[in-house]
């Protein structure tokens, strides 16, 4: 087989502002990407299909009043599992909106551990919260410590009559505003 070349491109969502990096793949590591999707995709199947068939086998070695409670306790489980998941959604919902109420991103609850006790949740979203807000303000605070912004380039001790000759008009009258005596001394 030859090889050929796929191009991928990843960049931002509408594909502008932000630089694109491309990866060629072979054919053979295409290949090899798909097969092992399809591979996982097989192997959950099988699971599933195991646990099904074991659960139908053991069924079927019991008569049939132990065989009608059986199937009823495996549906009542079923069912508790399923609430349990749809609890854990809904706590993941209402713990997005919090998370938005409090300026940071929804995409947090996606880290966090939600569980089905909504108080252990908040109580994550709170440490959250408080170690976020602290490392940006560590981080803003190490920033602002670093750079001193500087003025306009312009010192007053700088200033000659030979670059006062060479500001523009704007540049003069700002300066008359905010150093009156330093003007004087240059025009009178």
């Amino acid at each position: 087989m030859e090889d050929m070349n796929n191009n991928v491109v990843t960049g931002g969502a509408d594909g502008a502002g932000s630089a694109a990096e491309t990866k060629t793949y072979t054919q053979e590591e295409v290949l090899q990407l798909i097969q092992s999707e399809a591979d996982k995709r097989v192997s959950q199947a099988l699971k599933t299909q195991k646990k099904k068939y074991e659960k139908e086998l053991g069924l079927a070695k019991l008569d049939d009043e132990q065989r009608e409670k059986a199937e009823k306790d495996n549906r009542i489980a079923e069912l508790e599992e399923q609430l349990a998941q749809f609890q854990i959604e809904r706590n993941r919902s209402e713990l997005k909106s919090v998370l938005s109420s409090r300026g940071l991103s929804a995409e947090f609850a996606d880290i966090l551990n939600i569980s089905d006790d909504i108080e252990e949740s908040q109580a994550n979203i709170d440490k959250l919260d408080k170690l976020f807000k602290a490392a940006v303000k560590l981080e803003v605070e190490k920033r602002i410590a670093g750079n001193i912004p500087k003025g306009n380039g312009v010192n007053a001790a700088e200033i000659t009559k030979d670059s006062a000759k060479k500001m523009s008009v704007a540049e003069l009258a700002k300066l008359k505003r905010t150093n009156p005596e330093l003007y004087n001394n240059l025009y009178n």
